[in-house]
């Protein structure tokens, strides 16, 4: 009978874990002295992500509701990391130092959505598939899209979404949906790419976005917590990781198994005037958890040491005797847990840079080390960890030299940054992010900042913006509406809430209103290439197709890596009835994110306006293979196989169309004619 092969199991959650087991610190980790290099070579690597969960609510690490069973348990009987850094407190950096071993100082990926990560960064996924692993990753949100760069290794890069790109449902999946491929694709392989046979050894990463906001979980969740759903999503995404893992088993996939439990961030929940995350770097949203779980191989136990996620990747490389990954910021803690080394701190780095790429505040980096944060911005804080858990009582002042050498290894840090710059962006990847609630990088920053651009004295603005997208999602238009009016009114240089509040106004049918917006932003300046683009976009709904236009082409003209311009300016030309030069627009979009679906929409549409409805069976068939949830690609396919006379392959097609949008009135038309 054949053995079955030695499973490592890395479950990534936003929260950390405590549980009544030894404590093991430096050489005193007896218990582990057996664990050698390579002790688990040839695992399987399961990675599980579990977006945005925060680690006081893990019942292992001190939650009281217990909404995580199947963590606390692998918990229990596995090694917990106590203390654990991520370096940004956000999805896709974070996400990037966990795969990379590299600060996002190093691998350039500093904010979600228009950063990418490049090819010199050698990454975990890389590293397996050349020691012979298949390798898979199965997302749950739009924001580590493959186009972000960390598909780099893997053979399958599950990252599909569905719905429309107003729609949360486009840009994100809850864990069934995520879980249940990547079952599949772990039982029985895949046969989209080329790739190891199924008796390889397999990497597969899982991302469950869902302790995200908004939070909205499924029954009986959302009832059982209705008055804590972030609560309630957490505890159906154990329940959800629970049944999964008991599947593997029963198949067994986890007859020898290492289970290794880390997170991308936290969430502030209301500390320090923050109700999400993002803005601040406070141990709500950087501190996550790690348990490694292998009960044959790894006793239990508590290492109470600091570790990173920077650390994680090299970590795992040393047990399954994989190469180390080159350049890494980070390195494995095995010989610190077993006792071959002493401990040693190195400092773990973070930053927090979004308010300062979207709204020209001050840039937020810091350092923790030997249980000491210092947090560098214009008011600078520095903090006792273990005396001061809220981190209240800032020791800026009256611990100096601490502060001094604390800044000092941050500014070595520094100095060692790769020059990064956000990545081009098409109009679709922004749609889809924005209904994340994510704003990206658009403002050219500042050469020095005052008290006055310290985010603690804009952190109610900062609240504003996030319950003016809370409302929206909760389907409260007019109050979102008015609080981002609100915002304008106090700070008029905050582009960002121009931006959200055209992209509302628009989306409840009051254009005119929402060309106002962005007018009344450019003539004051503060209109930033984002903020055009949207002005130029607009005015092309409210027909003013020659201003749209004038708008757009200097963005183009100025930055040809400028995808969203591109898109727009396609839009207007195609409405001004000039095919080539739209074309020519879409085309350059598509050769640099083939997988944009409304792209492929509207280059699909402006070949039905001119007739060329073979062109645009292609067109729009591609849109929906990448994006079968878009309605109006479906309705646009309806129409060019009726122009090619195929009268019941169209009438499947504006099926498939009223299936998603029972309302949309141009399906409804054509399908009623053709019936006649």
């Amino acid at each position: 009978m054949k053995k079955p092969l030695l499973v490592v199991v890395i479950l990534a959650v936003l929260a950390v874990i405590a549980v009544g087991v030894g404590m093991m610190r430096g050489r005193g980790a007896k218990a582990t002295a057996a664990i050698a290099s390579g002790a688990l070579r040839g695992a399987n690597l399961l990675l599980v992500t579990i977006d945005t969960l925060r680690a006081d609510h893990v019942g292992a690490y001190g939650g009281t509701r217990g909404l995580t069973p199947t963590i606390d348990r692998l918990a229990a009987e596995g090694l917990r990391f106590d203390t654990t850094y991520a370096h940004v407190p956000l999805t896709l950096p974070s996400h990037a130092t966990l795969m990379t071993a590299t600060y996002p100082t190093r691998n350039g990926v500093r904010d979600n959505g228009t950063f990418h990560l490049g090819d010199a960064s050698p990454t975990l996924a890389a590293t397996l598939k050349m020691a012979g692993y298949r390798t898979g990753a199965f997302v749950g949100a739009f924001v580590l899209d493959a186009r972000f760069g960390l598909n780099r290794g893997f053979d399958v890069y599950d990252d599909r979404m569905l719905g429309s790109s107003g729609d949360l449902e486009l840009v994100q999946r809850n864990a069934e949906q995520v879980l249940t491929p990547a079952q599949e694709w772990i039982l029985h392989g895949g046969s989209s790419s080329p790739q190891p046979p199924v008796g390889s050894p397999w990497f597969a990463w899982a991302h469950l976005y869902d302790p995200h906001e908004p939070y909205s979980p499924p029954e009986p969740y959302r009832s059982r917590y209705a008055s804590d759903p972030y609560s309630g999503e957490i505890a159906y995404v154990d329940a959800a990781l629970g049944n999964f893992l008991a599947q593997l088993r029963t198949a067994g996939a986890l007859a020898r198994t290492l289970v290794v439990i880390t997170s991308d961030h936290g969430e502030s929940l209301g500390e320090h005037g923050e109700r999400t995350h993002g803005l601040f770097a406070y141990d709500a949203t950087l501190r996550v958890p790690l348990v490694v779980w292998a009960p044959a191989q790894i006793p239990p136990g508590v290492f109470g040491e600091t570790m990173r996620l920077v650390d994680v990747a090299p970590t795992i490389l040393d047990l399954v005797g994989a190469a180390p990954l080159a350049n890494a910021d980070g390195w494995s803690v095995r010989p610190f847990v077993v006792g071959e080394r002493p401990f040693e701190d190195p400092g773990s780095y973070f930053e927090a840079l979004n308010a300062n790429l979207t709204r020209n505040w001050a840039p937020l980096t810091g350092l923790v080390r030997e249980r000491h944060k210092l947090i560098d911005l214009p008011l600078p804080e520095l903090y006792d960890l273990a005396a001061d858990l809220g981190e209240q009582r800032n020791l800026y002042a009256s611990q100096r030299d601490r502060a001094r050498d604390l800044e000092a290894r941050l500014d070595r840090i520094g100095k060692s940054a790769s020059p990064s710059a956000p990545a081009p962006l098409d109009a679709d990847a922004q749609a889809r992010l924005r209904s994340l609630g994510y704003v990206v990088a658009s403002v050219a920053p500042k050469r020095t900042y005052t008290a006055a651009d310290d985010p603690k004295r804009l952190v109610h603005l900062n609240t504003a913006l996030d319950d003016a997208i809370a409302f929206w999602s909760r389907g409260d238009g007019a109050r979102a509406i008015e609080t981002l009016q609100a915002v304008v009114r106090e700070r008029p240089d905050l582009t960002a809430a121009y931006d959200r509040l055209a992209f509302m106004l628009r989306a409840s049918g009051r254009v005119g209103d929402a060309v106002a917006v962005l007018d009344d932003a450019a003539r004051g300046g503060h209109a930033d290439r984002a903020l055009l683009r949207s002005l130029g976009s607009m005015l092309r709904d409210a027909g003013d197709l020659r201003r749209s236009a004038a708008v757009l082409e200097p963005l183009v003209r100025d930055d040809p890596s400028d995808l969203q311009a591109a898109d727009a300016l396609g839009q207007t030309y195609a409405r001004m009835g000039r095919g080539p030069q739209a074309e020519a627009m879409f085309r350059r979009v598509l050769s640099a994110s083939p997988n944009a679906a409304a792209t492929w929409n509207n280059l699909g549409a402006l070949y039905l306006s001119e007739n060329r409805a073979a062109d645009a069976v292609e067109a729009l068939a591609r849109a929906v293979t990448i994006n079968p949830d878009l309605a109006t690609a479906y309705n646009g396919l309806g129409v060019a196989y009726a122009r090619q006379g195929q009268t019941d392959r169209a009438v499947q097609q504006w099926q498939k169309a009223l299936a998603l949008r029972p309302d949309f009135a141009d399906a409804q038309f054509n399908l009623q004619r053709a019936k006649k």
